[in-house]
């Protein structure tokens, strides 16, 4: 949500009519917002009004409405249940897109990852200008050409797609039977909706002074890295401590654990928690090995935080020297050097911070109202 409501303002704030589609039965605090809500029946349900808290405010109008789309869970372990259950989502995908083909929008935009199986029937079903905006295109552990299930219907529908940065672009045109002349690439603007939630308190006690580490954990993020760094930091550190939030595995966390120059919060990371924890971090750090696009720098920019980050392309797009710090990808001493860096100079860090708050006037194509231009561009061809 925090890509999508920015944009789901600028498009009422011209006077559209927007619905969305939350693909699940319940939906539990999304990113970047507030609500609530579990469908009372499989199928299309409306989401009551009373239910939006904050959406409607920050949107500016009543032209949104929300819907879930919920279907049974497949079984994957018995033969026999597994083939009824997925012709039962096949039947409520087809009901779901009859009801959607019936409004007879401008256009459906379908956001997705290549491998969310689940949308392949609703797409097929689908009529009119279909859209796919895409934040993933292959498996990055194990990429391969042989294009994924519904990127594979995405190609037979001809589909426009989407991506949000250059990379994913590199990336997609490795996979076979891609027709390029459908792709476009527009990037995520900032996530601004966290910047209208307040602050909430922590059960956890943040550290006074601290860098921060957020997200969804996997080895792939390069905690490793960051726990190498901060080993050969020693009084470089100037007591700041490395606050790591949120679910996930990594086989460094257990070293991770047992270093007092660590705050562990393995959990959950409730959206009104995430705003308290980046609007009092000095900087936020992604040692990330590999990614194609991250929404971090777009979460975190709202708050004028500065971002010490590899220098993967994802990054590097968003990432200039004026608003935050870049270190070869896999490099724990260039990274423990950045970080020395940022500490030991407080009034780098504080023209970063100004740099960010006014990032979307120096880079124009990360402000939601040329987003938008771009996204109506897209519809109209």
């Amino acid at each position: 949500m925090g890509s999508t409501l920015p944009l789901i303002r600028q498009l009422c704030s011209r006077g559209y009519n927007v619905d969305l589609y939350y693909c699940k039965r319940e939906i539990h605090e999304p990113e970047a917002c507030e609500l609530e809500y579990c469908a009372e029946h499989y199928g299309i349900n409306t989401i009551p009004r009373e239910m939006y808290h904050g959406i409607t405010q920050y949107v500016g109008t009543n032209n949104l409405t929300i819907y879930t789309f919920s279907q049974i869970k497949p079984f994957r372990s018995v033969p026999v249940v597994r083939n009824i259950t997925q012709l039962i989502m096949k039947y409520q995908s087809y009901k779901a897109a009859q009801v959607i083909n019936a409004e007879n929008y401008d256009a459906v935009n379908l956001i997705c990852n290549y491998d969310m199986m689940h949308m392949i029937d609703l797409l097929h079903y689908l009529n009119g200008n279909a859209i796919v905006s895409m934040h993933e295109v292959w498996n990055h552990a194990k990429p391969s050409i042989k294009p994924s299930k519904l990127l594979a219907e995405i190609i037979h529908k001809r589909c426009k797609i989407v991506l949000f940065s250059d990379h994913s672009k590199s990336d997609i045109t490795q996979i076979d039977g891609i027709n390029m002349d459908l792709v476009k690439v527009n990037p995520f603007g900032l996530f601004d909706s966290y910047a209208s939630l307040s602050e909430s308190e922590l059960p956890e006690k943040l550290p006074e002074k601290y860098l921060l580490f957020f997200g969804y954990i996997r080895p792939y993020k390069g905690l490793g890295i960051l726990h190498d760094a901060i080993k050969t930091m020693g009084d470089a550190l100037n007591g700041y401590k490395i606050v790591i939030a949120g679910e996930g595995d990594d086989p460094v966390l257990e070293d991770i654990k047992n270093d007092d120059r660590f705050v562990l919060i393995p959990r959950f990371i409730h959206n009104r928690e995430l705003v308290t924890m980046i609007k009092h971090a000095y900087a936020v750090v992604c040692p990330y090995l590999t990614m194609s696009q991250s929404g971090i720098p777009q979460t975190t920019f709202p708050f004028g935080t500065p971002i010490i980050a590899s220098d993967l392309d994802g990054f590097n797009e968003i990432i200039t020297h004026e608003v935050g710090m870049l270190f070869p990808t896999g490099d724990s001493q260039a990274l423990s050097r950045c970080i020395s860096d940022m500490i030991q100079h407080p009034n780098k860090r504080k023209e970063m911070h100004n740099d960010i708050l006014s990032f979307t006037q120096h880079y124009p194509k990360y402000n939601w109202e040329n987003i938008c231009d771009n996204y109506l561009d897209i519809i109209n061809e």
